[in-house]
């Protein structure tokens, strides 16, 4: 069954080339021209991974990625002109697992799109099956792809999983946002932390309603770590 993609783009002319190059690589496209049509679309659609263009009419692409975040764990991706960090950097805040610079090479959008996917969607390995992965009162389940604190369901995206994931792993050592990006996202992006370091700021936020946001220790000129 081919994998299903949510884009929406309110160029036509963008929309049409984006759309029939994730097609010819046999994808399920499901186009939208505006936020609002995308929105009331997402939870019946259920698809899985979601493209949305930052500069949409009416509905911008940072209040639909605000509003659709909560309807699915799909990977947010924002589309996005070069160079507009202040749009990257805001949209990560409010949800965005990652980001594409417009413009972009067909072969190039194919290739980020298939690593998305495979991220998302990577079976855990053998050793992994029926593991839990513990950190004080913290509980991972990679095969579930779920989490608890104290017995009570923590809801994490994805992406927030497989970051907190790799740091329970690893803990008490210093994981570098090198090693994240290569083992959550799976490819080089030329040095852009952004990614990371939004990662952090939204699951801090999430593990200080239960009192571990300061266990999530920065560790300067490093990375970050797991801290009793």
């Amino acid at each position: 069954m081919a994998y299903k993609v949510l884009f929406v783009e309110d160029d036509p002319s963008i929309r049409l080339v984006i759309s029939a190059a994730l097609e010819n690589e046999g994808y399920s496209v499901h186009q939208f021209s505006n936020g609002e049509s995308a929105v009331a679309a997402v939870s019946e659609l259920e698809p899985d991974v979601a493209i949305i263009d930052m500069r949409l009419p009416g509905m911008n692409g940072l209040e639909v990625v605000r509003t659709i975040r909560p309807l699915t764990s799909a990977p947010l991706v924002i589309l996005t002109a070069f160079g507009d960090s202040h749009d990257v950097v805001a949209a990560l805040e409010v949800g965005a697992d990652d980001f594409l610079n417009k413009p972009i090479a067909n072969k190039e959008l194919a290739a980020r799109v298939r690593a998305i996917l495979r991220r998302n969607r990577a079976p855990v390995s053998e050793s992994d099956d029926l593991a839990q992965f513990r950190y004080e009162s913290l509980v991972l389940y990679p095969q579930r792809r779920e989490s608890t604190i104290d017995g009570e369901q923590l809801e994490l995206t994805n992406t927030e999983f497989l970051v907190l994931l790799e740091l329970v792993r690893i803990s008490p050592n210093v994981a570098t946002r090198q090693d994240l990006l290569e083992k959550v996202w799976g490819y080089d992006y030329l040095g852009d932390s952004r990614l990371i370091d939004m990662q952090i700021y939204r699951l801090r936020g999430k593990l200080a309603q239960y009192g571990l946001k300061d266990h999530l220790v920065t560790v300067r000129g490093h990375g970050f770590k797991l801290a009793k």
